[in-house]
């Protein structure tokens, strides 16, 4: 299998439907159904940042996302103009223009058309993240304990500083705006090999930024109202329901259910590391295509707290506030329509943590600290996170 990788500076050239080439429909549905074949999976963060969603992209509907804006390798006020229904080019520098196609958001919604147009999916994949850190030090994702992410950025005053240009004008790497990396989590029946790529090709995967939380999502149409307090929880999840990467069909649902919507089972443990952050909430993120051939987004608070119920000082890094270390709820989609198409999948937001960027700050002597520690122009505070792989309906 091949997982699509750093999507994020890609100008829409990665996730660039078959559909809109100028290939024969044979040859883009051949395609279509090959990409979805090897390509089970996209990697949705790591060192070079988010690559979920980017808010004020064209013909994105559903208004703004406030966790979009989360460790963007190029800047979300960044001025670029807009790809369009092309693509650019340039993204190694930081430059050219954004895209739509560059994020695996948009990318899952514009599968449901991709499947709708050629009868394949080209863009059904599961999501995971990982740390591409080039350092040899797998899993070393901790913000407060940060190297850099090649060699060349080992100490803060390595890390807090100009971007710098790649010999040959190839690529612009900007320090500030890499972050530690994510990682990959796989829900396997055993830990061997056989099980893992299993789990992989059904997409059963979820990533996240750095903490291990522990995320679970199964879609269903009769899950009982108390599952989330049942000792046998994720056998009735698996029994009566598909988990994150499966297909939900309009099709199956059962004839007591023929007027109801699906539900949705979310849960999540906090990172059980001594001294990790608690959980603040969960979210549901729908995707699907309207009638205009635009695409829609809507983001659902469906459990935890909404607002936020903590904090952190960057200059100390202490947190204050409540938080959870569990979270778990039923959930279902009062807009669903069932003659709809939709995909949906769970994110996981913890409560405020100090960014490797304020660690380092603070590490240094306040007459040594760069004008980046005091400008605004360097994010100090995140919000770490978990992805789900996505579940599909289809009617």
């Amino acid at each position: 299998l091949a997982i699509p990788h750093n999507s994020n500076w890609s100008n829409g050239r990665m996730f660039y439907p078959y559909s809109l080439t100028e290939r024969s429909p044979e040859e883009q549905r051949a395609l279509a159904s090959l990409r979805s074949e090897i390509e089970p999976l996209a990697e949705v963060m790591q060192v070079k940042g988010d690559s979920e969603c980017r808010n004020g992209l064209s013909r994105v509907l559903g208004g703004a996302d406030e966790y979009c804006d989360f460790e963007k390798l190029r800047h979300p006020d960044d001025s670029e103009e807009d790809c369009g229904d092309d693509v650019g080019s340039g993204g190694m520098r930081l430059s050219g223009c954004h895209s739509r196609y560059s994020f695996t958001r948009y990318a899952l919604i514009e599968g449901l058309r991709e499947e709708e147009r050629l009868g394949a999916n080209s863009f059904k994949f599961g999501l995971i993240a990982a740390t591409d850190n080039h350092t040899a030090s797998a899993g070393a994702v901790e913000e407060g304990a940060y190297f850099g992410s090649t060699g060349m950025d080992r100490g803060p005053g390595d890390r807090i500083r100009e971007a710098v240009e790649v010999p040959g004008g190839v690529a612009k790497g900007d320090v500030t705006r890499y972050n530690p990396g994510g990682l990959a989590g796989i829900w396997a029946t055993q830990n061997n090999r056989e099980a893992l790529f299993a789990a992989m090709r059904r997409r059963e995967t979820f990533g996240t930024s750095g903490p291990r939380i522990l995320p679970r999502f199964f879609a269903g149409w009769d899950f009982p109202q108390d599952v989330c307090g049942a000792n046998d929880m994720l056998e009735t999840a698996y029994a009566r329901g598909v988990p994150m990467g499966g297909d939900l069909s309009g099709s199956e649902r059962p004839a007591e259910a023929a007027a109801g919507a699906p539900r949705f089972i979310i849960s999540a443990l906090r990172d059980s590391a001594t001294g990790s952050t608690p959980l603040q909430k969960l979210q549901i993120v729908k995707g699907w295509m309207d009638d205009d051939g635009n695409m829609q987004q809507r983001v659902f608070d469906v459990a935890g707290s909404s607002e936020p119920i903590a904090s952190v000082n960057p200059d100390t890094c202490e947190q204050s506030g409540q938080g959870y270390n569990s979270l778990c709820t039923l959930w279902h989609d009062e807009s669903f329509d069932p003659e709809e198409p939709a995909v949906y999948y769970a994110r996981v937001i913890e409560n405020p943590s100090c960014r490797w960027s304020s660690y380092d700050c603070n590490a240094l002597a306040p007459e040594q600290r760069p004008a980046q520690c005091t400008d605004g122009s360097m994010d100090r505070v995140i919000q770490e996170r978990a992805w789900t792989s996505p579940i599909w309906y289809s009617p």
